[in-house]
């Protein structure tokens, strides 16, 4: 899809967006700097980073005119979504990571979360009564995140010196997610009810999820990887 000329409000949206990324990128590798300890913690680390820098490139491109399109409800912003497919499995699967899980529910997890976000960029992209097809087809992905999130990958960390960081993060992480299908539904890309408020809301939202959880990551990388095995004071 080629470049749109966008309004004014959206495009300064957009524009702080991408600034806040910059700088919420910067923070977070800052805040990951030295890590050190098993590869795990460097991995979740490195994860921690990528999370903000590829949404904050999404919203360079989309500042500038690509990665949206415009429809009669107003202008769709699917770079958001298209980021999603990559930045939604690294933060599950670096909860079940986090959480100490075997290779197969890790692999599961971050292939349920990409799932329902590519279902959800058709959804956006469709019309009609195709959208609404895949947005229950989304829905169910999304549902199947949450009992693995709190299923196989919780059992996972229960009992450990990390079931307190991990549940942490998991409860931020699952509040911030399920903000979005509200957002979605009152947004241009969903049915409209508010397009207006909409669009920052959805910036504002998209900016505590990823530099938050980053952020967040990022402290747990740099220092609760001692004792692993020890017993955790939390239950998951």
């Amino acid at each position: 899809m080629g470049r749109s000329v966008l309004p004014a409000g959206v495009s300064l949206a957009l524009w702080v967006g991408a600034a806040g990324f910059a700088l919420g990128t910067a923070a977070v590798g800052f805040r990951a700097r030295g890590v050190d300890g098993d590869g795990r913690s460097r991995l979740l680390a490195v994860v921690a980073v990528l999370v903000p820098l590829s949404v904050g490139t999404w919203y360079v491109a989309m500042a500038l005119g690509g990665a949206v399109v415009r429809t009669p409800a107003g202008v769709v912003h699917w770079g958001r979504f298209a980021d999603g497919v990559l930045t939604l499995p690294l933060v599950c699967g670096s909860l079940a990571v986090l959480a100490g899980a075997d290779r197969v529910t890790v692999g599961t997890t971050a292939v349920v979360a990409g799932y329902t976000m590519a279902t959800t960029l058709a959804a956006t992209l469709a019309a009609g009564s195709a959208k609404l097809v895949w947005l229950g087809v989304s829905v169910g992905g999304f549902l199947a995140l949450l009992w693995l999130l709190f299923g196989p990958v919780s059992r996972a960390a229960r009992g450990t010196a990390l079931a307190d960081p991990f549940c942490r993060l998991r409860n931020v992480a699952v509040a911030l997610m399920c903000a979005y299908p509200v957002v979605w539904v009152l947004g241009p890309e969903g049915f409209a009810l508010a397009p207006g408020p909409a669009v920052p809301a959805g910036v504002a939202l998209d900016l505590a999820f990823k530099i938050g959880f980053g952020l967040l990551l990022a402290e747990v990388a740099r220092g609760r990887w001692v004792d692993s095995d020890a017993e955790g004071r939390t239950t998951v």
